[in-house]
């Protein structure tokens, strides 16, 4: 079933195709994913009646030791989801300039989620952490 679009990599002197999860509009699923999804057994995810949801979040959650997993089906939802989650209506979201958030899903954060975003830039290849955020100065 792993048959996916991909590339093709060269590891350890070994030809091997990789998995290409850049975007969820680059990822092509494979005719045997397409024949799984078709016969999979499906329900009302909202009365949390589709075993198949409910077995890919049971294991997601499994898999990251969590209480509980939602499956959403973009990126771009999980990432409002997330933000969303821990934030509240007028509050400003400091991102990384070079950020895909900032760069190209602004546009749902201030619609959907009421949140501005204002870019700051991390000197590069410094990782950004609660205990050592990058300097931010309210324009």
């Amino acid at each position: 079933m792993l048959e996916c679009a991909g590339l093709d990599v060269l590891s350890r002197g070994e030809r091997q195709r990789m998995i290409d999860l850049r975007s969820d509009t680059v990822t092509r699923p494979s005719p045997a994913m397409r024949k799984a999804m078709a016969e999979a057994e499906v329900g009302d995810d909202v009365y949390m009646e589709d075993p198949t949801v409910n077995r890919l979040q049971e294991r997601a959650a499994e898999v990251f030791a969590r209480e509980a997993a939602l499956f959403v089906p973009s990126g771009s939802m999980g990432n409002l989801t997330c933000i969303m989650a821990q934030t509240e209506r007028g509050q400003e979201l400091i991102c990384e300039a070079a950020g895909h958030v900032y760069n190209y899903e602004m546009a749902s954060l201030a619609a959907l989620a009421g949140e501005l975003g204002y870019a700051t830039s991390a000197p590069e290849q410094q990782q950004v952490t609660e205990e050592d955020p990058p300097r931010y100065e309210h324009p």
